[in-house]
């Protein structure tokens, strides 16, 4: 039995310490969980007042830069309610929406309560974040470009004829153009005048060249063309009216009752390649839209086409535009409108205690090392 008193006893063995392999993989993965959470402790350190973006297009045209990454603030823009979307996240239902301003690279999550809605707010306040960093991209990204959203860029008439003249326009490239015509389309209810001869008769009767469709697809009312000055246009409506047959006054507007004379106007979807310059006139294929008329004979006639392709005046040209497809940006951002800084408070204290681990078990490598070196 050893005696404790005495002094030529072997010391007890020291205590072994754990292998600095250990150490080495306590700090890695804290240090990846320091990473992976710094963003929620950045945005809990913002404060609890948000940062006015202002204008959603003010903002786009600056330039959607790194500095708005885990801001809290405040967005007005319009949202695209007719793309709107609707996920359920546990006991929570979020609506994501895109703000149109914003291309492909602005959206929103708003949380929604009660029956489906698409009534949103244009106000927007809430933590800014990558749509990249958050775990539903792959979702939105699938949701939005599934829907084929197409944005149309207007284009003035010198910008569409500097680009027919550069060669800018590429065959994948889609086109709207819509072209005055020079005449009017009439609408005669159908109540008031009781068959397509007694509406043609009434049109007949205001001597003008015109036009009667085959066609007759509305049950509301007949559809004419005719060549009417645009002064004399709320003439000759008067005139259409008084020959219906009389109705007693309503003070709702009624499709089948009386008469109507509207600007007519045709728009064409083309591809780039479509179309072509020669002077002052521009040629396409209308496809299935009307070609509009021309003036034979004191009547107005299909105007004709050549080798199908419809040849119109430039100055004709009412508007044009250039329709982009609309894809979900990586790099885009969108406010997570349910979450404030202070939220985040319970991950800022465990990133707090992670950080003290990674650091003893470092101080541990370093010791070691100290001693080994001595």
């Amino acid at each position: 039995m050893v005696d404790p008193t005495d002094e030529s006893s072997p010391s007890p063995a020291p205590r072994r310490r754990r292998s600095p392999l250990i150490d080495v993989a306590v700090a890695m993965f804290g240090a990846y969980l320091l990473v992976t959470m710094f963003g929620d402790v950045r945005y809990f350190l913002r404060g609890s007042s948000p940062r006015d973006l202002g204008e959603a297009a003010t903002l786009v045209e600056q330039g959607l830069g790194d500095d708005l990454r885990e801001q809290y603030v405040t967005l007005r823009g319009t949202p695209d309610v007719q793309h709107a979307a609707r996920a359920k996240l546990g006991e929570k239902t979020i609506g994501y929406l895109r703000l149109i301003e914003g291309g492909g690279s602005l959206y929103a999550a708003v949380p929604r309560t009660g029956a489906a809605s698409n009534e949103f707010e244009g106000q927007f306040t809430g933590r800014m974040r990558r749509l990249a960093d958050v775990r539903m991209f792959p979702w939105i990204q699938q949701y939005f470009d599934g829907e084929h959203i197409v944005e149309t860029h207007d284009l003035t008439r010198e910008q569409l004829l500097a680009a027919v003249d550069a060669g800018k326009l590429k065959p994948t490239d889609q086109l709207s153009l819509s072209v005055d015509q020079p005449d009017s389309r009439l609408q005669l209810g159908r109540t008031s005048f009781p068959s397509l001869a007694a509406a043609q008769a009434a049109v007949q009767a205001l001597g003008v060249p015109h036009f009667t469709p085959r066609e007759q697809p509305s049950a509301a009312f007949y559809t004419f063309f005719a060549r009417i000055p645009v002064d004399q246009r709320p003439a000759a409506q008067a005139s259409l009216t008084a020959a219906g047959a009389p109705l007693p006054p309503s003070d709702k507007p009624d499709p089948r009752v009386g008469a109507l004379i509207v600007p007519f106007y045709t728009s064409y979807l083309i591809t780039g390649d479509a179309l072509r310059r020669d002077g002052d006139a521009l040629s396409f294929p209308p496809g299935d839209t009307s070609p509009g008329f021309i003036l034979q004979d004191g009547q107005l006639v299909p105007h004709p086409l050549t080798d199908g392709r419809l040849t119109i005046d430039t100055s004709s040209l009412r508007s044009a535009g250039r329709l982009v497809p609309v894809k979900v940006d990586p790099t885009g951002y969108i406010i997570l409108t349910d979450e404030q800084p202070a939220d985040q408070w319970p991950t800022f204290a465990l990133w707090l205690v992670v950080l003290g681990v990674v650091g003893w078990n470092l101080s541990g490598l370093v010791q070691l090392w100290r001693r080994r070196q001595a």
